[in-house]
């Protein structure tokens, strides 16, 4: 298998004890009626679970090898946890260099948009999460979106009066960052994908999810969360997420 190489990325960041992200991005071509498939560049969010000398990165993103150094200081990578389906293309890396176990949403691991297209399918994970079934971290919970098209996954950590960790479902892009080129500037602004405690417009429009499903994870309560896509949130989190859902539910 050929692997993608480490992109653009910025560097490791402490969130609170023991839990820290990286800001990386990614490159999606995207078909345009009169100007062909033009390449989109836009961050993605990598986060870092600390467990004694033990690491969980989620939402993964390869990192150059000086990074990959600074984060060896923080422990031993063992587990890779995949939340959205859309993700996942640095999954490989991380278990062929730290031979550490692979976690997926209920999801394949498919190239483009259509996972039933002939030879999309790239990669097998060891376990799949389920609420039952999760890596060894304590006070962790799961939760599964299943009402769409696709599976997708939200971790919740007892800590801080909840931390939510999100794959695609919940963003918060309030502008374009230094990972956005000028196409996904224009391109996601006209979609709407810049709004605070943002539901993702790409994943409803492709996986067309029952949003009210929504209500039974915001109910778990969680003042702080770290989007995959976007800046984390540091407080009020949870109702923040509820009132954007509730607006697209009333539209």
């Amino acid at each position: 298998m050929t692997l993608p190489p480490a992109l653009k990325h910025g560097s490791l960041t402490k969130f609170r004890d023991d839990l820290y992200w990286v800001q990386g991005c990614v490159k999606l071509k995207a078909p345009h009626p009169k100007l062909g498939p033009l390449t989109m560049q836009f961050s993605r969010n990598m986060t870092i679970i600390r467990d004694n000398d033990e690491l969980t990165l989620v939402n993964s993103v390869r990192l150059d090898e000086q990074t990959l150094k600074e984060l060896e200081t923080l422990g031993e990578v063992k587990h890779v946890v995949r939340l959205a389906a859309f993700h996942g293309m640095d999954d490989p890396f991380y278990q062929q260099r730290y031979g550490a176990t692979m976690w997926s949403v209920d999801a394949p691991y498919f190239h483009g948009v259509n996972p039933n297209q002939a030879d999309s399918r790239y990669f097998t994970p060891d376990e799949i999460l389920s609420a039952d079934h999760l890596p060894p971290l304590k006070g962790l919970r799961y939760f599964e979106i299943g009402s769409g098209k696709l599976n997708e996954g939200l971790f919740w950590l007892e800590r801080d009066q909840g931390i939510a960790i999100a794959g695609d479902s919940l963003q918060n892009w309030t502008e374009p960052d230094a990972f956005f080129n000028l196409t996904a500037k224009f391109m996601m602004k006209k979609m709407g994908f810049f709004a605070h405690a943002g539901v993702g417009p790409g994943w409803m429009q492709v996986v067309k999810p029952n949003l009210s499903e929504l209500n039974d994870f915001f109910d778990w309560s969680f003042e702080a969360l770290i989007p995959s896509h976007g800046s984390p949130i540091e407080a009020g989190a949870s109702e923040a997420y509820r009132a954007s859902v509730k607006k697209l539910i009333e539209k």
